[in-house]
């Protein structure tokens, strides 16, 4: 087996895996485990569990092209132009069947590093 198929042996491989990249690191990035300090129930974020943070973004509206922008952005450290608001991609195969978007002040975002600090 060994895919991605939601099973439990799945499911602990990708914690390992993320535990594995985000324990040491200073700085958030895309693809680090985060942790959830506040809850959104209805989005399936609850308070002390852990995420795969899919990626990071500033969205803003081009008031020229009438239309949203969505930029990527590197890490949660990453400056973003002005006007904009800072969104996450967070995803748990133990909550969701698709990746949820919310922002990082919503879900009170910390660090593996963080957490066992």
């Amino acid at each position: 087996d060994g895919g991605e198929d939601g099973s439990d042996k799945d499911i602990l491989g990708r914690a390992i895996r993320g535990f594995q990249s985000s324990a040491f690191k200073e700085t958030i990035e895309a693809g680090d485990t985060v942790v959830c300090k506040q809850e959104v129930p209805s989005l399936g974020i609850y308070e002390n569990a852990s995420y795969e943070l899919k990626s990071i973004y500033a969205q803003y509206f081009d008031k020229e092209t009438q239309s949203i922008i969505k930029e990527p952005l590197d890490s949660l450290d990453d400056r973003i132009p002005p006007g904009s608001e800072k969104y996450i991609i967070l995803f748990s195969p133990s909550y969701h069947k698709e990746p949820v978007i919310v922002s990082p002040e919503e879900v009170g975002l910390s660090s593996v590093r963080n957490e066992l600090g």
